[in-house]
């Protein structure tokens, strides 16, 4: 028996996952992935022909779905007050002050789009046990990504060998502070950075192939981590215990930031003043999809 692929999940702010679908209790009637349209800046000439177009600017993406909540129930009062129930989740879920993810699947695959409900929950008439709604949601991005996060770890220390015993300690081995990303699409795309297993006072990463880079100038201990995110942009210095500082501030003045990975080979890279104290770097992305 075929299964059900297409289904929409609002995960919340709150916590809560809503799964739309076409099983009860919230069912999926229709849904809107939202179309990306452009912003144009052109200029056109006295007595000139059409007109030249140095920018566009992509717009958010405004998805929709429409359905109906069901409630299940032995008696008439059990059922509407089920009805009740999910129609508060609902309308908590959708605080248009804080930001989800949408996540949909279909038999192409799992997307997921960051965004926030432009309001809550629009609901019609009760019919019995069941009640229609409407919802709608407004994006940052004007792209929807592949689901699964793209993990590629830069600053690998391989066949390490130290002598304690020497008057200096000596590290032999070879260190990958090196990687390559290819972004198949012809989108830029933002990635997350994360900087760990180092406590140099120091430390470089970059896009060589865009000439790019960026500087973090205050070592960090072991068990911490930083985490640089180039959509935001962002710098977050995140402990042992979990716990998140802004850090921004421990950037360099002259530091790219933010930058991408472009559509192609791009040649990611680490560096530090001394080879023993290589980070290990993980840089982390999701796949634009042009369309879903």
């Amino acid at each position: 028996m075929a299964m059900a692929l297409r289904t929409l999940e609002w995960h919340a702010a709150n916590g809560d996952v809503i799964r739309f679908s076409g099983s009860p209790p919230f069912l999926l009637d229709t849904f809107y992935p939202g179309v990306s349209s452009g912003a144009a800046e052109a200029v056109r000439g006295i007595r000139m022909d059409g007109q030249n177009t140095y920018h566009v600017s992509k717009e958010p993406l405004t998805p929709s779905a429409s359905g109906s909540i069901q409630a299940a129930g032995g008696t008439y009062v059990e059922k509407q007050k089920n009805l009740d129930d999910l129609r508060r989740r609902l309308q908590a879920a959708l605080d248009p002050k804080h930001f989800g993810v949408l996540l949909y699947n279909n038999f192409s695959g799992s997307f997921r789009l960051p965004c926030r409900p432009i309001a809550g929950a629009a609901f019609d008439k009760r019919l019995g046990s069941a009640i229609k709604f409407d919802a709608e949601w407004i994006s940052d991005a004007p792209h929807w990504t592949q689901a699964a996060q793209v993990k590629l770890s830069v600053g690998l220390i391989k066949k390490m060998w130290r002598f304690p015993w020497a008057v200096k300690p000596t590290v032999f081995g070879s260190i990958t502070n090196r990687g390559y990303i290819i972004n198949p699409t012809i989108i830029e795309i933002y990635p997350i950075i994360t900087l760990s297993e180092t406590e140099s006072s120091k430390v470089t990463v970059g896009n060589e192939t865009v000439g790019a880079l960026t500087t973090i100038t205050h070592s960090i201990v072991r068990g911490q981590k930083l985490e640089l995110d180039m959509s935001v942009p962002s710098v977050h210095l995140i402990d042992a215990d979990g716990s998140i500082t802004d850090v921004i501030h421990w950037t360099t003045i002259d530091s790219d930031f933010p930058w991408g990975i472009m559509p192609g080979k791009n040649e990611i890279y680490s560096a530090v003043d001394d080879p023993e104290l290589s980070p290990i770097i993980t840089v982390h992305w999701y796949q634009p999809e042009g369309g879903i």
